[in-house]
């Protein structure tokens, strides 16, 4: 099943027809260690990626991951220039994309400016600029960066700042 069909759902494991799964779900039913449960799922989730890896999955798999981190050291890039340097067509990439990763190109790229973005303003000074912040992160200007920003966060960057301190710690160790 592609991962892209389970995005932003919410599912139980019985309602997946699967065999395995439902052996997964009957042998951790019983546990009442919490941990145990996370080591045994991890466990059967690691089994299922080296058991579905083939090579043409394994190159699609560093396609992506090449792609991936381009967005992460430059969010503006177009989903047109990502596909041509994995040698693949807009089509093709795209579906790859969101078959192994679970969204769009252009929807995860959103979510990389922002948590640049969170990742910028955690060591934000007086003397920081916006404007500054916003085209590090390859937004187009200060307000496309403040519109999605707050999409993002309910909050616009100045706001949230009098919240909360921004976190992001995807930049820690991205892939």
């Amino acid at each position: 099943m592609p991962i892209s069909l389970l995005h932003n759902q919410e599912i139980s494991g019985y309602d997946i027809e699967n065999a395995k799964l439902k052996q997964l779900a009957a042998q951790i039913f019983n546990y009442e260690d919490t941990n145990s449960c996370i080591t045994i799922i991890e466990q059967w989730l690691l089994s299922r990626i080296i058991d579905a890896l083939t090579s043409k999955t394994t190159c699609n798999l560093k396609r992506i991951a090449s792609a991936i981190q381009q967005l992460f050291t430059m969010p503006a890039i177009s989903v047109t220039e990502l596909a041509s340097t994995v040698c693949l067509s807009k089509k093709q990439f795209e579906r790859l994309f969101n078959e192994l990763v679970g969204a769009n190109p252009k929807e995860y790229a959103r979510i990389v400016r922002f948590q640049k973005s969170l990742k910028l303003l955690q060591h934000y000074t007086e003397d920081t600029n916006l404007a500054q912040i916003a085209y590090q992160c390859g937004y187009a200007d200060q307000s496309h960066f403040i519109r999605e920003f707050k999409q993002f966060s309910g909050y616009t960057p100045l706001s949230l700042l009098n919240v909360c301190k921004p976190y992001s710690d995807l930049f820690n160790n991205p892939i």
